[in-house]
């Protein structure tokens, strides 16, 4: 198989980074159906093998016992020595070969080793195909190309739900396994022959003692506070983001009295909600780049807001109701997607090039772990209110969530410099070792 060169790109391939932002787009909307199909085979599945549902959930969340680890873990010791296009290859091919043995199998104790290994491979996979992204685009025009990757997520939603719905049904359901596995496989070829690693990866950047690429100490990266500020926005994000699809089904329902029709068409009308926003704040942001527009502004107030509307919006839609409420509910639930762009393109900024990709994937796979302790704590919420008073218990969750979200927009308002940051950096990176050490 011919693969391009990893050379700078010529006036022959101006093609390749859109060709490239294509497959990676598609890279995670596969990652949405690997996790789809399995929650769309739940009920012949459990009928076929004599699982409860019990037996279920704990399958199901056995997927993310290395999620988290896997992708700290890739972050720490792979990015940076590996190319990343050779992690992405290894990642899909996790992601194939732990969803095409579930076709031949009815062994649960394979099942459940199927899902913790996709899990691993998952990890890491949206934070190394936005770093991926970034070496093709310089760092002003990052905005909407990651808006565009993380578009597959919800065109995963959108277009796997009915596809692979007929194929459950008119096949089976491990043919449905069998049909994610097949085409990952697809995509690796595909990524073999137009992949590799771009014109701003660190194999391409210019390094000697007085460049701005030279690296900076350990501790003074990942204790600057707008390395902080974008933990901290970061994790208090993904604690709504995390915990949607498990509870946003049963607040609409349960907490806010509608149907399960209505919730279903409620859901599509949110991820249709998020798509338009994720384009037009992503364009928004670039633009303002390119017209030198602070970093402060464009990127860490921008995040404050994303999350500050976002948790008003949570609030409000536990005493509003009818059109308004519907229109809170979108708003809380799709706007602090907005921080999926705005934090890695923030890290992309302020790091040199060698140590870029290892802040992105380590930050956004550990935070992952708060949706652990976001879906784990909403139940226990819920829970708390008891049988009788099951919308108040659910108020009261959205509410703490709420005030979550509004912590993690104070953070961002008061850590996120990034402007600050490039310069204290570029000062660091220009003394002599002994006194970068000091």
């Amino acid at each position: 198989m011919t693969t391009i060169p990893h050379t700078q790109i010529s006036q022959t391939q101006t093609w390749r980074p859109y060709a490239v932002l294509l497959l990676l787009f598609l890279f995670q909307t596969l990652n949405f159906f690997d996790k789809l199909v399995f929650g769309l085979s739940a009920v012949p599945m459990m009928k076929e093998l004599a699982i409860s549902p019990q037996q279920f959930g704990l399958i199901g969340s056995s997927f993310f016992l290395l999620f988290s680890i896997s992708g700290v873990l890739v972050g720490l010791f792979v990015i940076g020595r590996v190319p990343v296009k050779w992690i992405l290859v290894a990642l899909a091919a996790i992601w194939s070969l732990t969803q095409i043995p579930i076709y031949f199998t009815s062994s649960i104790t394979v099942l459940v080793a199927c899902r913790i290994l996709l899990g691993l491979g998952e990890g890491p996979g949206l934070p190394t195909a936005l770093h991926a992204c970034h070496n093709w685009f310089a760092a002003d025009k990052r905005s909407v190309p990651s808006a565009i990757v993380l578009q597959g997520i919800s065109v995963g939603l959108l277009a796997g739900g009915p596809l692979l719905t007929y194929i459950i049904v008119t096949y089976g359901w491990r043919t449905g396994f069998l049909f994610c596995g097949l085409i990952g496989l697809v995509w690796i070829v595909a990524w073999l022959m137009i992949g590799g690693e771009g014109p701003h990866a660190t194999s391409h950047v210019e390094k000697g003692p007085q460049s701005d690429q030279s690296p900076v100490p350990a501790a003074k990266l990942w204790l600057d506070p707008t390395v902080i500020g974008v933990i901290l926005m970061s994790t208090m994000s993904y604690w709504i983001v995390g915990m949607s699809a498990t509870w946003l089904p049963p607040f609409l329902q349960q907490g806010l009295g509608y149907s399960q029709t209505q919730t279903g068409s409620i859901i599509s009308a949110v991820y249709v909600f998020q798509s338009p926003l994720l384009l037009l704040g992503s364009w928004i942001a670039q633009r303002m780049l390119q017209k030198g527009v602070s970093k402060r502004v464009t990127l860490g107030s921008a995040s404050g807001y994303a999350l500050l509307i976002s948790g008003l919006a949570l609030a409000a839609s536990c005493y509003v109701s009818g059109p308004l409420q519907l229109a809170c509910i979108a708003i809380a639930f799709a706007a602090p997607s907005l921080t999926t762009i705005y934090g890695p393109i923030t890290l992309g900024a302020i790091a040199p090039a060698v140590q870029r990709g290892r802040l992105i994937v380590v930050i956004y796979s550990a935070n992952a772990a708060s949706a652990l302790v976001s879906n784990a704590l909403t139940g226990t919420i819920v829970q708390t209110a008891g049988p009788d008073h099951v919308s108040a218990g659910y108020a009261n969750a959205m509410l703490f969530t709420a005030a979550i979200l509004i912590l993690g927009a104070i953070s961002a308002f008061a850590l996120i410099f990034p402007d600050r940051t490039i310069e204290r950096f570029r000062r660091i990176s220009h003394l002599p070792d002994h006194m970068q050490r000091a």
